[in-house]
């Protein structure tokens, strides 16, 4: 990277989970920007997980495990070790949606997913998962999680299994956010997940907010921004941090150039 990029200077919200935000703060280091910490979503496990460690201990009767989200395979590595089922994972089919999903499974279990769909998005999941009727498939979620991605799984002739995974809640802490946004001081957010953007507004409901460029990993978090009424969306074609990171600086290059 060279010493003058187009994100020198540009400080820029990082909205994820603390566990999740150290590799796009360093990105966005790497890149020259100025990462300002604003959790606006914590991940936290079930407050009574025996469900999903009764899942986690028998996954051999089910022929795909499903993850929609690198929450899920976080929450499931988790619970795995906690009750010595990482072994389970060596042998089921598993579908990941998309490069920061698959990534974070390698992290977590040293494997590949069998399956990533050509759609970035859980109904892009759903439709493309190579399901043989009667396929068992174990559907790991946020208690946030509507029932569409399993329905449409079930339409096709899976036998599906949902079960909460893990926790969405409301992030804390990080810097005030708010103030440097009336102050002027942000040039950009990112946004890793609809919920991302679901909470940052609640913590911070400033109508100048919605003027700044809110970079969006993926269509489902680019959809939640639009409907929260962001004006300025970046939507990187390479779904993944690498890619955000692109995208943004792309970005800030073409606006620097234009008259």
């Amino acid at each position: 990277m060279s010493d003058r990029t187009p994100l020198s200077g540009k400080r820029i919200v990082v909205t994820r989970a603390r566990h999740q935000a150290p590799p796009l703060e360093a990105l966005i280091r790497e890149y020259g920007g100025i990462p300002i910490a604003y959790p606006c979503i914590e991940i936290k496990l079930p407050a009574e997980p025996y469900d999903l460690d009764a899942h986690l201990r028998d996954l051999r009767n089910f022929d795909w495990l499903a993850l929609s989200s690198s929450n899920a395979v976080w929450a499931l590595a988790e619970r795995a070790r906690a009750v010595g089922a990482e072994r389970e994972f060596a042998n089921i089919k598993i579908a990941a949606l998309g490069p920061a999903t698959s990534a974070e499974l390698r992290r977590q279990f040293s494997r590949a997913a069998d399956f990533t769909p050509t759609l970035y998005s859980a109904e892009g999941l759903a439709r493309q998962l190579p399901l043989e009727q009667g396929d068992r498939v174990l559907l790991p979620q946020s208690d946030l999680a509507d029932e569409k991605t399993a329905r449409i799984l079930r339409a096709r002739g899976g036998a599906v299994t949902a079960l909460v995974a893990y926790r969405t809640i409301a992030g804390t802490g990080g810097l005030d956010v708010p103030s440097l946004i009336a102050q002027g001081e942000i040039d950009a957010l990112s946004f890793a997940s609809p919920s991302a953007v679901r909470y940052f507004r609640q913590r911070c409901p400033l109508e100048g907010a919605l003027r700044l460029p809110a970079l969006c990993l993926g269509p489902s978090t680019a959809k939640a921004a639009g409907d929260y009424r962001f004006q300025e969306l970046i939507k990187p074609s390479n779904i993944s941090l690498g890619g955000m990171m692109s995208a943004l600086s792309d970005y800030f290059a073409a606006r620097d150039v234009a008259p």
